[in-house]
């Protein structure tokens, strides 16, 4: 049924590794139990392909399937293709009818993101202003639904884009760097953290720092992620070594309570505070 709410989009494959699978179900779980809290109002919908196995009682609204023949090995051996093809068909289907906010599974939201749709934008994205990373983060992406045919063209200049690239930017990092490319790949390295209204291709961009949208814990100087408090982002997104930290961050700084219980989704009762 098509959607009648504003949603949260996360696309996930199953990765092949059991024990790997059921530790991203967990995260999502963790996520979705934010969300539920945070926007109570909003849909959770996981974007997902027909080779990737969903385990019975995601806390979600909606399973989108996009249609692949391929085997789990060979959609991670192009990871970036098979999501960001997932997304065009998402944003082609019914489901795509309120403002809609892609996420990676990897976050905890802390903020309703939604009073941040005002009709002026087409694509919200977040940037950072650090030369050694890429200039957007795939992480969170806000996608209005005013000009749908304007977001259409948007995806499907994405998937071209990420078509074109090497197989190793096919299975990682080529998302990003399509977002990048699709606005000439703007540097933002001495840009204040400010929010910026771009147009370009007769799309409506807004750029969100993300400290503020997608802010990623620091790290120390041999790479270890530091645990702290940070309150004022709206997402925060437990990339990379992170993730070590987000049941934690649940728990200890949202208070969530988490059980083990191998008989539920992702192994983690997650329950607490509404």
């Amino acid at each position: 049924m098509p959607a009648s709410a504003p949603a949260f989009a996360c696309f996930h494959l199953t990765p092949p590794n059991e024990g790997t699978a059921q530790t991203y179900w967990a995260f999502f779980q963790i996520m979705a139990a934010t969300i539920r809290r945070t926007c109570p109002a909003a849909e959770i919908h996981l974007l997902t392909n027909t080779s990737s196995d969903v385990p019975d009682g995601l806390d979600c609204d909606q399973v989108f399937r996009h249609n692949t023949t391929r085997s789990q090995k060979e959609c991670f051996e192009r990871l970036m293709v098979e999501e960001v093809e997932c997304w065009q068909a998402y944003f082609a289907s019914d489901l795509f009818q309120e403002a809609t906010v892609l996420i990676d599974v990897d976050l905890l939201v802390q903020k309703d993101p939604f009073d941040l749709f005002d009709g002026e934008f087409d694509i919200g994205l977040t940037y950072t202003d650090d030369p050694a990373l890429h200039p957007f983060n795939s992480g969170v992406i806000f996608v209005d639904p005013s000009r749908p045919a304007v977001i259409s063209r948007y995806f499907d200049r994405a998937v071209e884009r990420v078509k074109s690239y090497g197989p190793e930017f096919q299975e990682w990092y080529g998302d990003q760097m399509a977002i990048a490319a699709l606005l000439d790949d703007p540097d933002y390295s001495e840009a204040s953290p400010a929010v910026i209204d771009q147009t370009k291709d007769d799309l409506n961009y807004r750029l969100w720092p993300t400290e503020q949208w997608n802010y990623s814990l620091p790290l120390d100087a041999e790479n270890k992620p530091i645990f702290m408090v940070a309150a004022e982002p709206g997402v925060l997104h437990f990339k990379g070594a992170r993730k070590g930290l987000m049941l934690r961050y649940a728990v200890e700084i949202l208070g969530f309570d988490a059980v083990e219980d191998a008989s539920v989704a992702g192994g983690w009762k997650i329950s607490g505070p509404v």
